[in-house]
């Protein structure tokens, strides 16, 4: 692009990379598929024509940014190769722009909306949700109602920093963007990359995708991250829980690096090594 990777990313300065990537490679098809609740654009690049459908989406969570810095450097890198292997690859690699606008001094002017947020937390890297305080990974409609009841019970019940469901399912512009985009192209596999544990979620109650189980231990291995169940604090109304659900296609959540979010960049090197290795599993097989 090139991002740099020795600051935090905002939305302005992603907007910019994205504008210098595509310069850089007219191959690469950029569409805004929606936009945030601050009018922040939602980006998806596609490279390729190949026959099996691939996305891979990052900073679901604002305070999980490292993450799109990690695909962005990957399509960078890759994006050549990426054009002659047989996939069409989707990236999303900022579905939260708001939140991480929030998280890392991008909102500019709107000091009101800053001061608003920060009502609702006492220490502002914590904050996982977007602007309004909906957690955008327990807004999905694949067990919504359980995913509330679990919440509520302990404490979420209203907007805030992490956690809070939403008052429907799909009520925010940035998760309904998600679902509209993944519908409309058909897609085959998704990878959403979150931060931390390195650990690999495949798994939604009640379905087992065709492939999903041997993909998931082909991950593990290239990436050295460990598979694990979904904690039931964690269940539901997820993105992949969303995914497997509706079209029973093998859908990943990937828990980079280690330690407390926000990560710092100086594990982006580490992270980036072993996730990196882990996509060209399903990219390059």
């Amino acid at each position: 692009m090139p991002i740099c990777i020795n600051t935090p990313i905002t939305s302005a300065k992603f907007d910019i990379a994205v504008c210098e990537f595509l310069a850089a490679n007219p191959f690469v098809n950029n569409t805004v598929i929606g936009t945030s609740r601050l009018n922040r654009p939602i980006h998806a690049l596609t490279i390729g024509h190949g026959d099996k459908s691939v996305l891979i989406n990052a900073a679901h969570h604002a305070n999980e940014w490292i993450t799109t810095l990690v695909l962005t450097r990957f399509i960078e890198e890759h994006a050549n190769d990426i054009a002659q292997s047989d996939v069409t690859l989707h990236c999303i690699p900022l579905v939260n722009p708001d939140g991480v606008d929030l998280i890392n001094g991008g909102l500019g002017k709107l000091r009101d909306v800053y001061k608003k947020v920060s009502t609702m937390c006492e220490n502002i890297n914590e904050w996982k949700a977007n602007i309004c305080g909906v957690d955008l990974n327990s807004n999905y409609p694949a067990g919504w109602g359980l995913a509330k009841e679990n919440k509520f019970s302990r404490g979420y019940t209203k907007p805030g920093p992490r956690d809070y469901v939403g008052p429907a399912p799909l009520s925010e512009p940035e998760s309904c963007a998600m679902a509209a985009y993944t519908t409309f192209y058909d897609i085959d596999i998704t990878i959403s990359l979150h931060t931390q544990g390195e650990e690999i979620y495949w798994r939604y109650p009640g379905f087992n995708p065709p492939g999903a189980e041997e993909l998931a231990r082909r991950f593990a291995a290239a990436s050295g991250y460990k598979l694990e169940e979904v904690p039931d604090e964690s269940s539901h109304a997820g993105y992949r829980d969303w995914f497997i659900q509706t079209f029973n296609r093998p859908g990943f959540t990937i828990e980079c690096g280690l330690g407390e979010n926000p990560l710092p960049l100086s594990q982006f090197n580490d992270i980036y090594k072993k996730v990196s290795e882990l996509l060209k599993v399903v990219i390059f097989p």
